[in-house]
């Protein structure tokens, strides 16, 4: 059990990155002062520097959180998945979708975005092992519906995982970018790449090597 002292430098803790939460999605990493994250959780600017060492510190940690929470929400799929596989990767990924929506601003996606692909995050590498959440989550969706003779014979949950995670990324990166789709436009387009992922687009199949 937490110590009162525990719980308190937690709570500290949390009051910090929601304040940063807030200014981020208002002004963006580079217009917003550590010391304006101090006042706004009311905290002294070394107390900020003492939980992290930096605003890029400070900004991973809230798309740590960000990731945390999707992976939650994903887990509630999961739990009941519908009968049939591209209803149910389209409520997964949909559910990806919802929370960009709902819990990030434009300008806050795109600060995650950059952090994503920069050389603070190995330039992906780190980003792409936080994202193994989400495809952990498309790899135990597949294999549900593998045992339930919704993937052909050949064709692994993993690789059916990875197609579908992959057919996603696109109309989701729409939408988190801001470049020119809403969040009807991208959740049309999610469903219709699943369909065409899982049902294929040529009139016959190739044999896979």
């Amino acid at each position: 059990m937490a110590t009162l002292r525990e719980r308190q430098r937690e709570r500290r803790r949390s009051d910090i990155m929601d304040a940063a939460w807030r200014l981020f999605e208002e002004k963006g990493l580079e217009d917003t002062s550590i010391e304006e994250v101090a006042a706004h959780a009311e905290v002294g600017p070394a107390t900020v520097y003492n939980y992290f060492g930096s605003k890029n510190e400070l900004l991973a940690a809230l798309f740590i959180r960000y990731i945390e929470q999707e992976a939650r929400e994903g887990e509630t799929v999961l739990k009941d998945p519908p009968d049939d596989m591209v209803d149910g990767m389209m409520a997964l990924f949909s559910t990806y979708l919802e929370g960009l929506a709902s819990r990030c601003s434009p300008q806050l996606l795109r600060e995650f975005y950059a952090l994503g692909i920069s050389r603070r995050f190995d330039y992906g590498r780190h980003t792409y092992e936080l994202k193994r959440r989400f495809l952990d989550q498309g790899l135990r969706l597949a294999s549900y519906y593998k045992q339930h003779g919704q993937v052909r014979d050949g064709v692994s949950a993993d690789e059916a995982a990875t197609l579908c995670y992959s057919a996603a990324v696109f109309p989701m990166s729409l939408f988190a970018l801001g470049l020119g789709i809403d969040l009807d436009t991208a959740r049309t387009m999610l469903h219709r790449y699943l369909c065409l992922t899982l049902t294929g687009i040529g009139p016959t199949q190739c044999d896979v090597p």
